[in-house]
């Protein structure tokens, strides 16, 4: 008599166990169109890979360090599921033109997603920004060679900032900030080398996910404490 060979992969509570993840968190991530379903095993029973403990991982950070909504998180793994179906299907192909990465649809796609605001948001806009912020971003980007187009969220953002720190009377920011641009431009630098590199495995929309989301937490909780450390000398 033959024993029939074990199936492979894992149970959905063994994916928990070594997520830290519960099974109801589990399957409201399924539901929800984060995380793919098992492969059915039996009417009632699925097994999952060690993709699914990737992607559950990648769920958690995103929403718990990264501060993501689920409905923005769950236009971002579409776009990541796109990119593996293309490489997929480019396997099969002539070799991609390395030259060609920064202009993937995966990390235009990804970017677009990123820079969207929430349903609940409304179009991008600025309301009555000061006419000497606008002046001071543009200088500064001119400058520095910034070609991100004025009228982007990411101006927006910077306007928005500098504007709220003014009303805050905090004008100090906007006269240092030269010194939070090159701090700024070390950071962008160091996301381009991790961006270009092939190592971890991950497909350069998630590497770009990772790090404009959890790139930008880390930056902070480095500044934090190096503020801490000031201090405490």
């Amino acid at each position: 008599m033959t024993t029939a060979p074990p199936e492979a992969g894992m149970r959905i509570a063994e994916l928990g166990r070594t997520c830290g993840v519960s099974t109801p968190t589990i399957k409201y991530y399924i539901r929800e169109g984060l995380l793919p379903a098992g492969r059915l095993t039996s009417s009632n029973q699925a097994r999952y890979t060690e993709n699914h403990v990737h992607r559950l991982r990648l769920i958690r950070a995103l929403l718990e360090l990264g501060g993501l909504s689920v409905a923005k998180l769950r236009a971002i793994v579409t776009v990541l599921d796109g990119e593996a179906d293309r490489s997929h299907r480019d396997n099969s192909r002539a070799p991609a033109d390395p030259s060609r990465r920064d202009r993937s649809p995966g990390k235009l796609d990804a970017l677009e997603v990123l820079a969207a605001p929430a349903p609940q948001d409304g179009p991008l806009a600025i309301p009555a920004a000061d006419p000497r912020t606008l002046a001071l971003v543009g200088t500064l980007a001119a400058r520095r060679g910034w070609h991100a187009p004025a009228d982007g969220p990411e101006f927006a953002r910077v306007i928005e900032l500098l504007d709220t720190l003014g009303k805050l009377d905090q004008h100090h920011f906007a006269e240092r900030i030269d010194a939070y641009a090159d701090a700024a431009e070390r950071a962008a630098a160091a996301d381009t080398e991790l961006l270009d590199s092939p190592s971890g495995g991950t497909g350069p929309a998630e590497r770009l996910v990772v790090a404009a989301v959890l790139g930008d937490e880390l930056l902070s909780a480095l500044r934090r404490l190096a503020r801490t450390a000031s201090t405490a000398g």
